[in-house]
């Protein structure tokens, strides 16, 4: 068996460490994903639509400040308290003159007809009087009508027709994130939007998260609490049976790449920017990342007709310019997107020296090793 000498085995193992790390250098190293030059490669090739931010862009991506319910909620002018719905409870008092006693009476002269509700159908019954319409009547016309009847077998009697107080039809249905939700009547006093949240008292721990949502006529519309604030027109009148349900919003979006945090960002405002998701993600690594390379990706939109979907589209931010970071604040993000920032070219020169240290030493280690085995071998011949 041939035995290499010490020298011979030191120059044949020093290359083959040189080579281990020209080798290294050469392989894909770790990284979080695309550099610059890849995205630029990948528009090239069509994979992707790659555009350079710019103010119209960021101004068409802004959503308005307040929003509104549509006009049909905001054009009413009653609320319809005052008519009557199934579900109402309605008293009638009758003063007979004339003492003909067709109703019995009470010391005072009174006839009370007692509590009736309207049904489901409207209609409302009381005794020897009859069925009367009453859905959608207001107490004047259901009295008028009492009254027409009644002449014709009272002559000269009074009434009063009359609501009972704990006994409503037109109620609203408030649900959702509040501290008292239920059922609330529509009164002359509660008869708008603001009146209802208030006594279901929404936990208002960021009004501009909170959406109020209206179903009426299996039609449904939603604002953000704040946009009843800041607009009096969306303070709407109710109708008997909307239901109003307040949620929080939930939106996110993902933060990739050389960022000081990688993972979701939950979108806290209206106006949510690109920089505001980099400053909840604590911004930009500077040890990694490459400021010109900030993409922000939107889903593909689907095609119509049988057309192939259309390209995503990625959004370049150059955060080395001023003028592109204030872009950054005004471009408003949503949810589904994805911030990602490319590693910088340097970064990846830096692990190549990096790898190239770390198998020079152990190269180093390596001849170290051979030349006290070659002391050794010399040593025990000698002997």
């Amino acid at each position: 068996m041939k035995v290499l000498a010490p020298n011979v085995r030191r120059h044949t193992i020093l290359p083959l460490l040189l080579l281990a790390a020209l080798t290294l250098s050469g392989c894909q190293l770790p990284r979080s994903g695309p550099m610059l030059s890849e995205m630029t490669g990948a528009h090239n090739d069509k994979d992707v639509i790659v555009m350079p931010v710019s103010r119209e862009l960021a101004q068409q991506s802004r959503v308005p400040e307040v929003a509104d319910f549509p006009a049909r909620y905001r054009d009413l002018t009653q609320a319809g308290f005052d008519r009557l719905a199934p579900g109402d409870g309605i008293n009638i008092k009758v003063w007979e003159r004339g003492g003909l006693g067709v109703f019995a009476t009470d010391p005072s002269g009174v006839s009370d007809l007692g509590n009736q509700e309207v049904d489901r159908s409207g209609h409302v019954t009381f005794p020897i009087i009859g069925k009367f319409r009453a859905e959608g009547q207001t107490l004047e016309q259901l009295r008028d009508a009492v009254m027409a009847r009644l002449s014709k077998l009272v002559v000269g009697a009074d009434i009063s027709v009359t609501r009972v107080a704990d006994e409503r039809g037109q109620m609203v249905t408030v649900q959702g994130n509040l501290t008292r939700p239920g059922m609330y009547p529509i009164t002359q006093t509660s008869q708008r939007l603001s009146s209802a949240l208030a006594q279901a008292a929404p936990v208002q721990e960021n009004p501009e998260q909170m959406i109020i949502s209206l179903r009426r006529n299996k039609q449904v519309a939603s604002v953000r609490l704040s946009d009843i604030y800041r607009n009096q027109a969306n303070d709407i009148l109710l109708r008997a049976g909307d239901v109003i349900t307040a949620y929080d919003a939930k939106a996110f979006l993902t933060v990739l790449g050389a960022a000081g945090t990688q993972g979701r960002v939950a979108i806290s405002k209206r106006n949510y920017s690109v920089l505001d998701a980099l400053a909840d993600s604590r911004g930009l690594d500077d040890k990694l990342a490459d400021p010109r390379s900030v993409f922000l990706f939107t889903p593909a939109k689907a095609g119509v007709d049988g057309k192939p979907d259309k390209l995503p589209v990625v959004y370049q931010f150059d955060l080395t310019r001023p003028e592109q970071v204030a872009l950054a604040r005004e471009f408003t993000v949503r949810e589904g997107q994805a911030i990602y920032i490319s590693d910088a070219p340097f970064t990846q020169v830096q692990k190549v020296l990096s790898a190239f240290r770390f198998t020079m030493s152990a190269g180093f280690s390596a001849t170290k090793a051979i030349g006290s085995d070659a002391g050794a071998s010399s040593s025990s011949l000698s002997q």
